[in-house]
């Protein structure tokens, strides 16, 4: 009876052993193993493009700069927004001042048969924006208004090269409750039509 304890110890012994050894071979999984994420998928970019919409009336061209990185075909990253021109409001009834807009925070993109020479792109942006008077003279202490902002969008892009692409299109403008001088977020959310560009390494 003792020997066939003994026998029994030293089999669940070595059988044990040999899980333990099977175990330390196999490496941990990581959410960043080279097997779950495909590395030469990821590639990156830098997009300008300049913007063209309506804010309280007054034409407004706006200069947007975004970068990002892109796995297949998803981005995301970060941008920029600001207008170029003297934004004149129409509720505004101090002559010769004018308002100036900017706008910033992070996007995600789908991008729809990115490999075809014409495709389809759609930008989400979500950022925190600002508008101030201002004038020639420089501030003329009419404060600012702050406000968070969201612009779904749609552009036609077309690869016009490997690391340089088209695009063209629209977004619309949702901005979060504000009140500023005589006017406040429906004044502010619209239609913007957008031209640029796009240059990267795009995998």
């Amino acid at each position: 009876m003792k020997k066939t304890n003994l026998m029994i110890l030293i089999v669940g012994f070595i059988f044990l052993n040999h899980q333990l050894k099977a175990q330390e071979s196999e490496k941990p999984k990581t959410l960043m193993d080279s097997e779950s994420i495909n590395t030469e998928a990821i590639g990156f970019f830098v997009a300008p493009s300049f913007g063209f919409t309506q804010m309280d009336g007054s034409a407004t061209s706006l200069l947007n700069l975004r970068g990002g990185v892109t796995y297949k075909d998803v981005s995301i990253g970060a941008y920029f927004s600001t207008s170029l021109n003297e934004i004149y409001p129409e509720s505004e009834t101090l002559p010769n001042i004018y308002m100036d807009y900017w706008t910033a925070g992070g996007f995600v993109e789908y991008s729809l048969l990115s490999k075809n020479i014409f495709h389809l792109t759609f930008p989400l942006y979500l950022g925190y924006g600002e508008v101030q008077m201002d004038n020639e003279d420089g501030d003329p202490g009419l404060g600012e208004a702050n406000f968070f902002q969201v612009e779904p969008s749609a552009l036609l892009e077309v690869n016009l090269h490997p690391n340089i692409r088209f695009n063209l299109g629209a977004g619309y403008r949702f901005v979060g409750e504000m009140n500023y001088r005589n006017f406040n977020q429906t004044d502010m959310t619209g239609f913007t039509a957008y031209l640029g560009f796009k240059f990267g390494l795009f995998k």
